[in-house]
């Protein structure tokens, strides 16, 4: 019986082996389809087919910005004293001489009262002197004074006659120097900002607020030395303000000649711009004419993504197959076509 099972074993293990052969050197299928046998076919064609040519392509370079104000005029403190009063605060539309800000004005108020007596008695005086004065200039005509005493009252009168005009001066600076305690506005615009409270001390030179003329509006942003001969005063660019959705075409108005040592940058100004949603510091792209080149533009729709790739169906006897395409820059409603495609190529646009 032992050997009966021992025999049967071993059959059983050298068919094993035969079908195992048989299975490497593939003369098993087992219902499968050899290798090559079966070309593979994309889906039916959808839509219509387009035939791919090269075109003239508008080459623009966009470059990051801001909006400017090259009319920014920063009001400062003339005199020293503390904020009594603020007239107006970020916003704020002032015309020229409004005021803005008013400091403490009891020590040249003062001043001015000091000054003001100062120079009623100094008038009192020439005027009794002038009296005096001319009477000896008579006397001395007619003999009555001698040379001695008229040299003396005429320095009498020319001392009056200095301490008037000092007095004066002395007046005229007291009142000047209590003007300077009301900040007015310098000229007509916008507070862009107020950088003082009630209570503050205010020193000489520091500032009390910012304005902008909003009719004086730029837009200013860097572009690369590499672009330096290609952009011109003049040139149309396109303005878009994404925060206020604003969109314009302007002519490149300024172009610096310094370049930027760390960034190789040099700075571009457009023309003016009017309009009351626009703010100095808000983001802004430019876009810059560089010419035209030669290209392969396709519609936007005929691109689809397959996960991160960018793919078109190529169409190729009745069948789509898609294949992967680099794109480059946006035109209206086509995109260009770096690589994957060439002139001839048959693509899909869906929908059509």
């Amino acid at each position: 019986m032992a050997d009966k099972k021992k025999i049967i074993g071993l059959s059983a293990l050298v068919v094993g082996g035969i079908l195992f052969m048989a299975w490497l050197a593939g003369l098993l299928h087992f219902g499968k389809i050899a290798p090559g046998l079966t070309p593979i076919t994309g889906p039916a064609l959808k839509g219509r087919v387009l035939v791919v040519q090269e075109t003239e392509i508008p080459r623009e370079l966009e470059i990051m910005g801001a909006v400017i104000s090259p009319s920014l005029a920063q009001v400062s403190a003339q005199v020293s004293g503390r904020v009594v009063k603020i007239w107006v605060e970020a916003g704020s539309r002032v015309k020229a001489g409004d005021p803005l800000v008013t400091l403490s004005a009891a020590e040249f108020k003062a001043r001015v009262d000091q000054a003001t007596a100062g120079l009623a008695q100094a008038r009192a005086q020439l005027t009794q002197v002038t009296a005096d004065y001319q009477r000896y200039q008579f006397l001395f005509k007619e003999g009555a004074v001698s040379p001695q005493e008229f040299d003396a009252m005429k320095a009498r009168y020319q001392s009056a006659t200095a301490a008037l005009a000092q007095s004066q001066a002395l007046a005229s600076e007291a009142a000047t120097m209590k003007g300077y305690t009301v900040v007015r506005a310098p000229a007509a615009g916008v507070v862009a900002e107020r950088k003082t409270a009630v209570g503050d001390l205010a020193q000489p030179g520091q500032i009390l607020a910012s304005l902008y003329d909003p009719d004086r509006l730029q837009v200013e942003g860097e572009v690369n030395d590499n672009y330096r001969e290609q952009v011109k005063v003049g040139q149309s660019a396109q303005v878009s303000v994404p925060a206020v959705k604003f969109e314009a075409q302007l002519a490149i108005a300024e172009i610096f000649p310094i370049s930027a040592p760390g960034s190789r940058t040099f700075k571009v100004r457009t023309g003016k711009l009017q309009n009351p949603a626009l703010m100095p510091g808000m983001f802004a792209r430019l876009m810059l004419p560089l010419g035209h080149s030669r290209g392969i533009l396709i519609p936007q729709t005929a691109v689809a993504t397959v996960g991160q790739l960018t793919m078109v169906q190529v169409a190729a006897d009745q069948t789509a197959q898609l294949r992967q395409v680099k794109l480059g820059q946006q035109v209206g409603e086509q995109v260009e076509i770096l690589a994957g495609l060439k002139p001839g190529d048959r693509i899909m646009v869906p929908g059509e």
